[in-house]
């Protein structure tokens, strides 16, 4: 069975920023992609470092193909993945804005 963790649609890039700049360890946003090179446009994932070792990288930015589940129809991440670590909240910023999908479709959860 498939847990669902409730989400909060986020409105436009000003709050989608200041969300980047206070995230939890539990917490992370979905980001509808528009990466030509993945599937659907692809998925993107910012979250921050869990990690116990010692780190210079705050946020972590997960890019995934974005495929729909013919059985459901719901559009799942899977297959290909490309990583990006960085402390750098203006990397993240340029990071979204040149590979997320116009207008802004992104979650909070």
């Amino acid at each position: 069975m498939r847990k669902k963790y409730p989400e909060r649609q986020i409105k436009n890039i000003i709050e989608l920023t200041k969300i980047i700049g206070f995230l939890d360890l539990d917490e992370g946003i979905r980001i509808l992609g528009f990466k030509e090179d993945f599937q659907g446009g692809g998925f993107i994932f910012i979250s921050t470092v869990h990690s116990f070792i010692k780190s210079d990288h705050k946020y972590i930015i997960n890019t995934t193909d974005r495929i729909l589940n013919k059985e459901s129809g719901i559009y799942l991440p899977g297959g290909k993945e490309e990583f990006l670590f960085t402390s750098d909240i203006k990397e993240v910023m340029e990071y979204i804005e040149k590979n997320a999908l116009k207008p802004l479709k992104a979650w909070y959860y």
